[in-house]
């Protein structure tokens, strides 16, 4: 019998390839898939670093009319209690300037009356209507 071991005890070299030879084309292939996997992911990344950057920009914007509006409210709310503390409130009013000023109250509408022109007998008569009271404060 003859065997396929050499003289020197190692065994002969087989005529097929070695697994690594034969799965160098799946590797290859595998490589491919991964690089336009990572091109794909790289690109993703970078969108969504864009994104954040103009999302953290708006914010940035956001933060910074929030500041300038309540800075405004701030000082509307200090204009409207200087203006509030110079209007008498009416309970303060004297009760003889209340007469007062009821009094040219109706005297203004009865003034308004006499200015307005009689009606003359040819022009259709429209009914009075009775004027709302004038404000008292």
């Amino acid at each position: 019998m003859v065997s396929n071991t050499p003289s020197n005890g190692a065994p002969a070299p087989s005529k097929q390839k070695s697994k690594a030879y034969l799965s160098s084309v799946a590797i290859q292939s595998d490589a491919i898939k991964y690089r336009q996997k990572y091109k794909e992911l790289k690109r993703k990344v970078h969108e969504i670093e864009q994104e954040n950057d103009k999302l953290q920009a708006l914010t940035l914007r956001i933060k910074g009319n929030i500041q300038r509006l309540r800075l405004e409210r701030a000082i509307l709310y200090e204009h409207l209690e200087s203006r509030v503390q110079q209007v008498p409130v009416v309970s303060e009013i004297p009760e003889a300037e209340t007469r007062t000023l009821e009094a040219d109250a109706e005297v203004s509408a009865h003034s308004d009356e006499a200015s307005k022109p009689k009606d003359t007998p040819n022009e259709p008569h429209e009914p009075d209507v009775a004027a709302p009271p004038a404000p008292t404060a």
